[in-house]
C-alpha cells in the first residue's frame, strides 16, 4: 500500500511541476545548455539519493554541481523547489509516524525566524552573515559529535518545548540566510536522543513548512526565471526516483550511524558555504 501511495505522489508531483513550467507565459522550450543539463541531472540523482537516506541535505549535494552552471537565484529555487517536492512525495512513508504536536514548537519558532533571516540577508553584508553562520554550524556539529558518546540532553516538558522553539527559531533564521535551516533541528533531534524514525517524524513537517514558505517567497518576488523552472522540471523525475531508492538505505541504518551521517552532512554544508563566501 505504501508503494502505491509513493508512486501516486511521485507521478502527481511530476505532472504538477511539468504543467507549471508549461504554463509559463512563453511557449515552453528547453533552453538549458548541455553543461547545465549534465550538472542538474547528476546533482538531482545524487542529492535525491542522499535525501532518501537522510531526510535532508538535497541542497548541499545538488549545489555542488549546479552552483557554477546556473545563476544564484535559479540555484536557490531549484534547491528549494526540489526539496519541497521530495518532502511531499515521501510524506506517505512517514505519515503515521509524524507527530504534529511534537513538531509544533519547532514550527512556531521557525515562523518568525525565517523572515528575520531573509531580512538580515537583504539588509546586512550577506558574505559576513554567511561566514558567521558557517562557523556557527561547524561548531554546532563538532559539539554534537562530542555529545554522541554521552547521555542525551534531558529537560522538563515545559523547558524542553521552550528550547525546541528556540531551535526552530534558529533553524528558520539560518535557513533565511543560507538555506541550511533544516540542519539545525536535524542535529538537535539526535542530541535529544531520538531514534531515526522519531527524527524523521519531526524533520518531515519542519522541512515541509520551511521549504513551502521559501518557495512561496521566491515565487512572490517574481525572481524565478525560466531556467530555474526548467532545471526543476528536469531534476524532478531523477531526484524522486533516487529518493525512493535511498529510502532502502534509511531502513537499513541504525540510529547511531544515522545521527553521525546527519552531523557529517551538516558540517559539510557549512564548509561548502564558507568556501563559496571565500571565493566571492
Amino acid at each position: 500500500m505504501h508503494k502505491i501511495s509513493w508512486l501516486v505522489a511521485a507521478l502527481g508531483l511530476l505532472a504538477a511541476s511539468t504543467a507549471f513550467a508549461q504554463g509559463y507565459p512563453k511557449a515552453w522550450m528547453l533552453t538549458l545548455t548541455a553543461d547545465q543539463l549534465a550538472m542538474v541531472c547528476t546533482g538531482a540523482a545524487l542529492g535525491g539519493g542522499i535525501y532518501g537516506v537522510m531526510g535532508f541535505a538535497y541542497g548541499v549535494v545538488i549545489s555542488l554541481f549546479i552552483h557554477h552552471a546556473f545563476a544564484a537565484p535559479d540555484v536557490v529555487f531549484i534547491i528549494v523547489g526540489g526539496s519541497l517536492i521530495m518532502n511531499l512525495a515521501l510524506l506517505p512513508r512517514f505519515w503515521r509516524e509524524i507527530r504534529w504536536r511534537g513538531a509544533a514548537p519547532y514550527l512556531l519558532g521557525a515562523a518568525p525566524g525565517l523572515p528575520l533571516g531573509l531580512w538580515l540577508l537583504a539588509n546586512l553584508d550577506p558574505q559576513a552573515i554567511r561566514i558567521f553562520v558557517g562557523v556557527l554550524i561547524i561548531a554546532y556539529g563538532l559539539y554534537a559529535l562530542r555529545q554522541q558518546s554521552r547521555e542525551p540532553l534531558r529537560f522538563t516538558a515545559a523547558r524542553g518545548r521552550a528550547i525546541d522553539g528556540l531551535v526552530g527559531f534558529a533553524g528558520g533564521a539560518i535557513g533565511g540566510v543560507s538555506g541550511l535551516g533544516p540542519i539545525v533541528p536535524g542535529v538537535w533531534f539526535g542530541l535529544r536522543g531520538m531514534s531515526k524514525i522519531e527524527q524523521r517524524s519531526l524533520a518531515q513537517p519542519f522541512a515541509l513548512v520551511f521549504f513551502g514558505a521559501m518557495a512561496a517567497t521566491l515565487l512572490a518576488t517574481g525572481k524565478v526565471g525560466p531556467q530555474a523552472l526548467e532545471g526543476l522540471v528536469v531534476a524532478t523525475p531523477l531526484m524522486l526516483g533516487a529518493a525512493f531508492l535511498g529510502l532502502r538505505g534509511f531502513e537499513r541504518l541504525n540510529t547511531s550511524t544515522f545521527q553521525r551521517a546527519v552531523i557529517a552532512l551538516a558540517i559539510l554544508g557549512a564548509v561548502l558555504l564558507l568556501a563559496r563566501q571565500w571565493q566571492a
